[in-house]
């Protein structure tokens, strides 16, 4: 029989069409890959929240092993011919391929290469698939539910084999205003709701020149006003995305915009909120894990602050540490997503010498 490579495993893997709304194939997906995990040996179960399907797997049976090797596996929508893994000469291509089933196809080789030895290791593996939708179905539930480790391995972010220390918190908001409908070309009879709304919106805009880019990003993602071309609108609403480094500019950006929505009535709704994420250097595992990647790399690794977020923020929150890099890649969420060929065998080296060095079991 010829031993699988972790290409072979992510092609599987990209051939479900994991979208975080398909929970008909989300569930499937899980069921395969737990199937996986048991037929490796593993302590295997799949747990829902909120109708998310989570496969927890463990070598030992506990909720809380020593690692916890985790990937979401929910990717966002794309076309069909997205969901077949493509080849060039130096990439990987298609949907989830870097965000982020490289991982599941990666830990799959690992179990492979420990073949009879797993059982003298104290780790687990955990897929979650509701990140991509906020997480709280996924790892924020897992982990209320008592579900834990001393160390996660979460290779969703520190790109180009950098390691992430801290992350920005999200912080997603609707600011709307209300009107009265009338005929376009009878204003005077109606109230005009995205007009009403446009200072507030371009007041939160200019906010964010007082700030640093490293301290905090607010950008318009979303606008919405009206049903018809010949009619004024009664309702109109602005999305924002916000990502803030810590509480203090949380706090800061907070009062701001709650100022502004007073000051033009305007209404202010949370839509999302994250807690941003900041992890030690010196933290022991983190700095036993950069060791092992700088040798299997041959190359430094430098830290990383991140714009954007991921479910560490989750295990940040309850104090878990979490090792935050990932191989070569790009595009995620577009039609080009790719991974470069060879990034997966390099990760799935260094997490089994951390398995050896960090999970053995004292006999």
């Amino acid at each position: 029989m010829i031993a699988k490579t972790e290409e072979d495993y992510l092609e599987q893997l990209v051939g479900f069409a994991s979208v975080s709304a398909n929970l008909e194939m989300s569930k499937k997906c899980a069921r395969w890959c737990a199937d996986f995990f048991e037929n490796k040996g593993l302590r295997t179960n799949i747990v829902e929240y909120g109708g998310y399907p989570s496969v927890i797997a463990t070598t030992l049976d506990t909720k809380q092993p020593k690692l916890f090797f985790y990937c979401h596996m929910d990717v966002v929508p794309a076309k069909t011919e997205l969901f077949k893994l493509r080849k060039t000469k130096d990439k990987l291509l298609g949907r989830g391929v870097f965000d982020m089933k490289f991982a599941c196809a990666s830990y799959m080789k690992m179990l492979d290469s420990l073949g009879a030895d797993i059982d003298k290791y104290d780790f687990g593996i955990m897929l979650v698939f509701d990140e991509e939708i906020g997480g709280r179905n996924g790892a924020e539930a897992l982990l209320n539910d008592g579900y834990g480790c001393e160390v996660c391995v979460l290779p969703d972010s520190g790109r180009n084999w950098s390691m992430e220390f801290e992350a920005k918190g999200p912080w997603f908001i609707r600011v709307s205003k209300t009107g009265k409908s009338a005929h376009g070309s009878m204003a005077f009879e109606g109230v005009n709701a995205a007009e009403l709304l446009l200072p507030a919106t371009h007041e939160i805009i200019q906010l964010r020149e007082q700030y640093a880019y490293e301290e905090l990003s607010l950008n318009l993602t979303k606008n919405l006003a009206g049903k018809a071309m010949n009619q004024i609108p009664n309702y109109a609403e602005s999305v924002f995305d916000i990502r803030f480094r810590d509480q203090a500019i949380y706090q800061a950006i907070k009062h701001q915009i709650d100022q502004i929505c007073q000051k033009h009535d305007a209404s202010l709704e949370t839509v999302e909120y994250g807690d941003s994420m900041n992890f030690s250097k010196d933290e022991p595992y983190m700095r036993k894990y950069l060791s092992i990647a700088e040798e299997v790399l041959g190359q430094k690794v430098p830290y990383y602050s991140s714009p954007g977020a991921n479910d560490g923020r989750y295990f940040c929150a309850v104090g878990i540490p979490c090792v935050i890099i990932q191989p070569k890649g790009g595009c995620m969420h577009s039609d080009t997503e790719w991974i470069e060929i060879g990034g997966m065998e390099k990760l799935t080296e260094i997490n089994l010498r951390f398995i050896k060095e960090c999970a053995k079991i004292s006999q």
